[in-house]
């Protein structure tokens, strides 16, 4: 279930008559992400879903070099790589 699923359903399991508690638990998320959620509007929520999905990662930059290790030795370990 992607974030906005979660948003979403959110919304639809209070509408129910569900506490919050019991909706953090049914979701599977803390009840802070929950109240993270509950204090955007939908267009906040779909402006900062954007915005998660085009930031770049730290590794990224180094993504097909690691890549080729893992192809060339399928046995290497994350330590190693982070070596």
């Amino acid at each position: 279930m992607d974030k906005w699923e979660v948003y979403m359903e959110i919304y639809q399991l209070l509408k129910q008559g569900f506490s919050k508690v019991a909706v953090a638990k049914k979701l599977n998320i803390s009840r802070t992400t929950l109240y993270h959620y509950l204090q955007r509007s939908p267009e906040e929520m779909t402006r900062w879903l954007a915005s998660t999905k085009q930031r770049q990662r730290k590794l990224d930059p180094y993504r097909d070099m690691i890549l080729q290790w893992i192809q060339k030795h399928p046995d290497i370990s994350a330590s190693q790589i982070q070596d």
